[in-house]
């Protein structure tokens, strides 16, 4: 498991996990201690983590795609994948042989 995201693949920017409840709406880390509405996390990459010609930055605290992930290492792994890592070629490679 990797604890750490990926720079963005169009700028080298940093994105951010934050932590929502299941509606998506974005709650502080104490959230955790007593969560009311269900946990969820989600990826931001804000612009003011980017470079001004990033395609897929969003404005301060919006969230990067629609999905709300179960876990942290679920929300690392769908950002820190890639088109054209070794991983998700074997995998493909393994559908073609069927």
């Amino acid at each position: 498991m990797t604890e750490k995201l990926k720079l963005c693949p169009f700028c080298g920017g940093e994105a951010r996990i934050q932590v929502t409840d299941d509606e998506g709406n974005l709650k502080s880390e104490s959230y955790l201690e007593d969560p009311y509405s269900g946990v969820g996390y989600v990826i931001i990459h804000d612009i003011s983590n980017s470079t001004d010609s990033c395609p897929i930055a969003t404005n301060l605290d919006e969230i990067q795609g629609c999905y709300i992930y179960t876990s942290k290492q679920e929300a690392i792994d769908a950002w820190n994948k890639r088109v054209n890592d070794n991983s998700n070629e074997e995998k493909e490679n393994d559908r073609l042989c069927i």
